[in-house]
């Protein structure tokens, strides 16, 4: 996709003839890490800086009647790091520390501003655990690529 959400290429199945059903558009899956951007864009409108030092240690949180002690892919923890290395590894316990600094509820508001609706607002949120189409995942990346203005995705120009 463009800046300006022209859609480049798209493939949505293998063989449209046997089902016009389209995986890039139509299919919710779990965005994972990708979903961390949301995350920090929250924290940085609460007054994260790219500078802070956030700790990348083990986290467990009572979530309703259960307890949820997520973990980095490693195994592995950094201590206390910048915000910025924190994000270029994608840490998940920075991840889920920033997202309890900011809010899970504006991680929600900034995805859904940036054109990804329904997302719940729980503490899973900052791990990617929401549900989104690859189509509205690529168009809110593309608001970066932007400048910071909304991306609408079009295929077709005339």
């Amino acid at each position: 996709m463009q800046p300006d959400g022209a859609i480049k290429a798209m493939i949505g199945g293998v063989n449209y003839g046997k089902s016009q059903y389209n995986r890039a558009a139509q299919a919710k899956r779990q965005p994972g890490s990708v979903f961390k951007m949301f995350v920090y864009l929250a924290a940085l409108e609460a007054g994260l800086t790219p500078e802070t030092e956030v700790e990348d240690a083990p986290i467990t949180m009572q979530v309703g009647n259960k307890t949820w002690t997520p973990g980095n892919y490693t195994g592995q923890y950094k201590g206390i790091i910048p915000a910025t290395q924190a994000f270029r590894e994608s840490l998940n316990t920075v991840s889920v520390r920033l997202s309890q600094f900011a809010g899970v509820w504006r991680v929600a508001q900034m995805a859904e501003r940036l054109g990804i609706a329904n997302i719940p607002a729980n503490p899973s949120i900052a791990l990617g655990a929401s549900e989104v189409t690859l189509l509205d995942l690529v168009a809110a990346y593309g608001h970066l690529a932007n400048e910071g203005n909304s991306v609408k995705p079009y295929g077709i120009m005339r």
